[in-house]
């Protein structure tokens, strides 16, 4: 979850215990998701984990990593988190508050980067990915899987509904809009992968390039 205003702070402290339940209602396969995830990120380092949330991505990742640091903006996300890790008794795994649009990391710390489901939250996702960028190494691996909005008819229609519930979705994308942001943002794209539900998630994955 992004750190942005005291609204969104509190729809996610009153939906924390609840999120897991929910992303797989509304994508069945969000469980696949995770796991292709967790083979892009395979063999890394020192990889980064942004808006990690409950932990239903972070848990896949700690086993194939070297060092992993998993950050949300809700500490209310981040208790579950810390329980679930310390149930998988992670030793590997730093998990600390962190603001997606101003990342406390220097320069070219990490060797992947992940976000996932956070960018169609942001006004200026484009500024999450200038961050994400920078703390990576060159030729480092970025990997955004995100919930797309805007792909299908249905799509529309359930995003309609859940901002009538109070969940604020900035940008509704289709899978082509968010490849060609990541791109735009100084990647290459080197992956795409769409996997379909209620609200389809398209994983996009490319290469820090120079610029």
């Amino acid at each position: 979850m992004p750190q942005t205003t005291n609204h969104d702070s509190a729809f996610w402290r009153r939906h924390a215990n609840r999120y897991d339940r929910v992303a797989r209602l509304l994508n069945g396969n969000f469980d696949k998701m995770a796991t292709r995830v967790a083979e892009l990120v395979d063999g890394s380092g020192r990889a980064l984990e942004i808006a990690a949330g409950t932990g239903l991505v972070t848990q896949l990742m700690a086993g194939v990593v070297g060092e992993l640091v998993a950050t949300d903006a809700s500490e209310d996300m981040l208790q579950i988190l810390r329980g679930r890790m310390a149930d998988l008794g992670a030793s590997n795994v730093q998990v600390r508050t962190a603001d997606a649009l101003a990342l406390d990391f220097e320069d070219g710390e990490f060797d992947a980067v992940v976000a996932a489901n956070v960018l169609h939250l942001l006004g200026d996702p484009g500024a999450c990915l200038s961050e994400m960028r920078r703390v990576l190494r060159p030729n480092g691996l970025l990997c955004v899987p995100t919930f797309c909005h805007g792909d299908t008819w249905t799509a529309h229609f359930v995003s309609r509904v859940l901002r009538l519930g109070g969940f604020r979705v900035v940008t509704r994308f289709s899978g082509e809009g968010l490849d060609n942001l990541v791109e735009g943002a100084g990647f290459s794209s080197e992956r795409r992968e769409r996997f379909a539900g209620v609200l389809p998630l398209c994983l996009v994955a490319g290469r820090k390039v120079p610029v």
